[in-house]
């Protein structure tokens, strides 16, 4: 059962689960974090993605590196007319935006239905071949998904740790008030952070696309995780979505190469609530004061 190789099988989709995961909860957890909105519509976001994959590198060809990245700025642009249309409205508003984003999340999924009807689709893999790791056989698909949500946040990482856009963004995620005192732009702040969102969620809805049918609810689970992980990481902490991503994506990949899907799912859940139980403020959040 625990051979040499399972498990080989099992690190690897548990890192390809975490990166994903991480992707969509530092999305998620940024948008919490600096504005206090509470993202619905997220799931919608990484469908879309999905999507704009399928065109960029499905249909039309492109190199698979530039496709995901222009199927990211694609979703992200987009992000940023919805920014400006409906998202700004609900900056520092949590609870009028859990019923606003919730309706647009809606919007948006039956618009992909118009647009592209209930049809599942999928995403060809973007290498075909074979790779030896080990004792295991691992698709090389697998591999490149992986390493390119690395670099993406690699990239975030270190846009946030040493430019001074991202320290800005650090300073209003503590305390909105005390970074405006400090001459902190708020509303390039909003605008950049969101861009970051979008992105990064659309690159996960991407790559997740791959692995999963592609469909106009696809963003369902992708929202389901959102919350999950920033719950267990704690709500608005960017290390602590990380290390909840990391956390649900290793243990879903054990437990379902092994109990199967349904066990997993009842454990994920089960965690998240004994822990709001214990500890309500998640594995690196403050308390409320």
């Amino acid at each position: 059962m625990f051979s040499l190789p399972v498990l080989t099988q099992v690190l690897v989709n548990g890192l390809s689960l975490s990166a994903i995961y991480v992707l969509i909860a530092l999305g998620f957890t940024l948008l919490f974090g600096i504005m206090k909105v509470v993202n619905f519509a997220h799931g919608s976001f990484a469908m879309l993605g999905g999507y704009a994959l399928f065109y960029y590198f499905g249909k039309w060809s492109l190199p698979y590196v530039v496709a995901i990245v222009l199927a990211a700025l694609t979703v992200a642009a987009l992000g940023l007319v919805l920014e400006w249309l409906v998202f700004r409205r609900f900056y520092q508003k949590m609870f009028q935006s859990m019923i606003g984003l919730l309706g647009l999340d809606i919007a948006i999924v039956y618009t992909a239905v118009l647009v592209w009807d209930v049809q599942e689709r999928s995403v060809p893999s973007a290498l075909s071949a074979m790779v030896q790791l080990g004792p295991a056989v691992i698709p090389a698909d697998r591999l490149m998904v992986i390493g390119v949500a690395i670099a993406v946040l690699l990239a975030f990482w270190g846009f946030m740790a040493l430019t001074r856009h991202g320290l800005a963004m650090r300073a209003a995620a503590e305390d909105i008030e005390i970074a405006q005192a400090q001459g902190v732009n708020t509303r390039r702040i909003y605008q950049l952070a969101f861009f970051l969102a979008v992105f990064m969620t659309a690159v996960a809805g991407a790559i997740y696309a791959q692995t999963y049918a592609l469909s106009p609810f696809m963003g369902e689970r992708p929202l389901m995780v959102a919350f999950i992980v920033v719950i267990l990481g704690g709500m608005g902490s960017i290390p602590g979505a990380a290390l909840g991503g990391t956390l649900f994506g290793f243990g879903e990949s054990l437990l379902s190469t092994f109990y199967g899907s349904a066990v997993s799912t009842f454990v994920s859940f089960g965690v998240v609530i004994a822990l709001l139980v214990v500890r309500p403020w998640g594995l690196l959040g403050k308390p409320e004061r």
